[in-house]
């Protein structure tokens, strides 16, 4: 403890109270679990939640698409699974193909925030190229564009037909996904070269010439004291309402 008081770190950090030391509560997160990278240490630190609610508000908002139609996308093409992989390679919420997904810019389709923004991208687009007519955007989502051109308009395949039904059904329906949360990590921040420098000063293969600069470190420190206290908050508080719990019981 003295250690950390020296390095002049925020004493919340080690423990008040009494309570246990918050560094052990971060620690032991990765006893037994083999040899993990700093940089995997790092991200697991700084990994936080956020609904898919919000990601789908978000990505709504930011390419103007109708939020219920966003999410009928996503219940029809994944059932909302960010690990979703089809017999064709379509990964994600959305399903984007590899090609496409990097043309949107999207890094990570198994990452729920990226993909579904990519998702909106896409359809948005598609959405404008058919001067705002849901179906045959639909239709090229499903069976590509190139489809939507040779037929003149929604293609005669029952898989995209039968497509085109269910998401305007689900778009009519009230889909609620505040209560399904999803991760997302540092390596999907605005920060990840700080990350990047971090990993290599760490395994000592750091250039001499490397800049971390005292942003970065207040970026990244302030992260992970968030993150820890959050943990410390949820390990501590919750077993002392358990105890809290039992002593009242006990006097009953």
């Amino acid at each position: 403890m003295e250690a950390y008081q020296s390095a002049g770190l925020n004493p919340y950090l080690y423990g008040v109270h009494g309570r246990q030391n918050v560094h052990t509560n971060y620690e032991n997160q990765f006893s037994g679990s083999g040899n993990i990278s700093f940089r995997d240490t790092v991200q697991s630190a700084l990994q936080t939640t956020e609904s898919l609610e919000n990601i789908f508000a978000e990505a709504s908002r930011q390419y103007g698409v109708p939020l219920n139609l966003l999410k009928a996308i996503g219940k029809a093409e994944s059932n909302f699974n960010p690990q979703a992989v089809s017999g064709a390679g379509a990964q994600g919420v959305m399903q984007l193909m590899p090609a496409t997904a990097r043309s949107l810019g999207v890094e990570d389709s198994f990452d729920a925030r990226s993909n579904i923004m990519g998702g909106a991208k896409y359809i948005a687009g598609l959405l404008e190229r058919y001067q705002g007519d849901t179906v045959l955007a639909l239709s090229a989502y499903n069976a590509g564009s190139g489809n939507v051109e040779k037929y003149g308009g929604v293609p005669p395949f029952a898989e995209t037909q039968n497509y085109i039904q269910k998401v305007l059904s689900y778009a009519g329906e009230t889909i609620d996904l505040s209560g399904i949360q999803t991760a997302r990590s540092a390596g999907n921040s605005i920060y990840p070269s700080a990350l990047d420098l971090l990993s290599a000063l760490a395994s000592g293969t750091g250039s001499s010439s490397s800049v971390f600069n005292q942003q970065d470190a207040q970026y990244l420190v302030e992260l992970m004291r968030l993150r820890m206290e959050s943990m410390f908050h949820t390990e501590v508080f919750s077993a002392e309402e358990e105890s809290a719990e039992s002593e009242a019981g006990a006097l009953i």
